[in-house]
């Protein structure tokens, strides 16, 4: 299937009952040295969960094989390894909260975050800016809001380029769930 035009934002949603071991072997050699400086367990969890499913997210928009995406992670501002993912052929955002991992693409400018909801009292706004944000774009370009969340206790929100309401696809965690089984098993995406 060819990049699909117009907007439209395809939300995958994924909890860390899918981080499995096989999906490390999707990582190319920067984000296995970005893992190896990970202590803690649900941080590399959800840092494989997040570089995996975004490979199934960006092949699903563009058609490309999930193995074969290239993820690029430089950051603007110091040239580290860390920055937000770029891929060719259709813009991604990745967030992820507690045991929630979420990857938006779309054919324009798109942003996602998500938050625990008992992390104060503007959680709310903050996933909303924050959203904004990692659009790249004018907060004026940005049209922004919440969706909805798999979990109750979390709080996520969306935000694209442009002032038109994307038409917005969301895939489950159970759908995403069987997708990564398939894909770490290399039974295809």
């Amino acid at each position: 299937m060819a990049t699909r035009r117009g907007h439209v934002v395809d939300l995958w949603w994924a909890d860390l009952r899918s981080a499995d071991a096989r999906l490390f072997g999707l990582l190319d050699d920067r984000e296995t040295e970005r893992l190896d400086r990970m202590e803690r367990a649900a941080d590399r969890g959800r840092f494989v969960l997040g570089a995996a499913l975004l490979r199934l997210a960006v092949g699903a928009a563009t058609g490309e094989e999930p193995r074969s995406v290239a993820v690029g992670r430089t950051c603007a501002d110091c040239g580290g390894d860390h920055g937000a993912p770029r891929v060719d052929g259709v813009r991604v955002s990745v967030t992820h909260a507690g045991p929630l991992v979420l990857v938006a693409t779309a054919a324009d400018a798109v942003g996602v975050d998500v938050e625990a909801a008992d992390r104060g009292d503007d959680v709310a706004r903050w996933v909303l800016a924050e959203a904004r944000f990692k659009t790249g774009c004018p907060p004026t370009q940005v049209s922004a809001g919440m969706v909805g969340t798999p979990r109750p206790g979390y709080l996520a929100a969306l935000a694209v380029a442009g002032h038109v309401d994307p038409e917005v696809i969301t895939h489950p965690i159970g759908e995403t769930a069987a997708a990564l089984e398939r894909l770490a098993t290399g039974a295809g995406p």
